[in-house]
């Protein structure tokens, strides 16, 4: 079954463009898993899927049932619990009666389900780096200078910044941004990364820890679009070229509510390897506040 709808053929076009925000963040964050299958997975409510995560130092000897190399550090894939979001309208027969053309309901749809979706995804985010443990020997000033800033990325050994991302709350981004023009730099995000010695610097809105540093390879993203067993009066997969995320479309007819129902469908996830307390190895560490 395709989607044949005009209306809808012509917002799944668009519903990329909402999505990407948070796209490019999750590009810049880490591995992601996109394709159309995992390894050993049965995708539905509440699975467990696994994302390629890393922290491998040196290969040591080959691990013929995992069909890997045993390292220094973690080799399996890192699981998580992949989330179901249905983002979309409700279009009425009466709004249908009265002229609600393609191009209003490719407006309604890319806004909701797209803008939907974005904010899922910067959400489970968010949710992930709240649920990593806190780092008790990276911390930051409550007022920190353009010093103390520039010394985050030299704090620990164990990571290459050039390769770490450091994820920023809303309140950390305006300090971050306050010093940077107190001494006459700029604040935008490739400035501040490039004066600060990471990759690239991040704002997570929600974000529980006033920064985060993410060596690559410590957060993963898995998205994949769940089967379809219900009768849709359509349904289809349209995937991103760019990022070769794929998301369902599905078109329901309500007949009792006098109406049709179009959702984008995707299940999407994200996995964590946080550093221990003392952030002596590879992970994500969480910066502190100086006491």
């Amino acid at each position: 079954m395709a989607i044949t709808s005009p209306g809808i053929v012509l917002a799944t076009e668009a519903l990329f463009g909402n999505v990407k925000p948070a796209l490019d963040i999750i590009k810049k964050l880490g591995p992601t898993d996109f394709s159309a299958q995992a390894p050993g997975v049965d995708v539905k409510p509440g699975a467990t899927i696994k994302v390629p995560l890393s922290s491998v130092s040196a290969a040591l000897a080959f691990d013929k049932e995992t069909n890997n190399y045993r390292t220094g550090g973690t080799t399996d894939w890192a699981t998580l619990t992949a989330t179901h979001f249905l983002q979309g309208y409700d279009l009425h027969g009466t709004d249908i009666d009265q002229g609600l053309n393609a191009g209003r309901i490719k407006q309604l749809f890319t806004s909701r389900a797209g803008t939907g979706i974005s904010y899922a995804c910067m959400n489970s985010i968010k949710t992930a780096l709240d649920g990593v443990t806190a780092s008790t020997q990276v911390t930051l000033k409550a007022a920190p200078t353009i010093e103390d800033y520039d010394g985050l990325a030299s704090t620990v050994d164990w990571f290459n910044p050039a390769d770490a991302v450091l994820a920023v709350n809303k309140a950390e981004l305006a300090i971050l941004k306050k010093v940077m023009h107190e001494n006459h730099l700029s604040a935008s995000f490739e400035s501040m990364a490039q004066e600060l010695g990471f990759k690239d610097v991040v704002y997570i809105p929600g974000l529980t820890a006033r920064a985060c540093i993410i060596p690559y390879s410590t957060l993963g993203f898995i998205s994949r679009v769940p089967a379809i067993v219900a009768r849709y009066l359509e349904a289809g997969v349209e995937t991103d070229q760019d990022s070769g995320l794929s998301v369902g479309i599905v078109v329901a007819d309500d007949q009792d509510e006098n109406r049709i129902i179009a959702n984008a469908d995707i299940w999407f996830g994200v996995a964590a390897l946080g550093a221990p307390a003392n952030a002596s190895k590879a992970g994500i560490i969480k910066v502190g506040t100086a006491s």
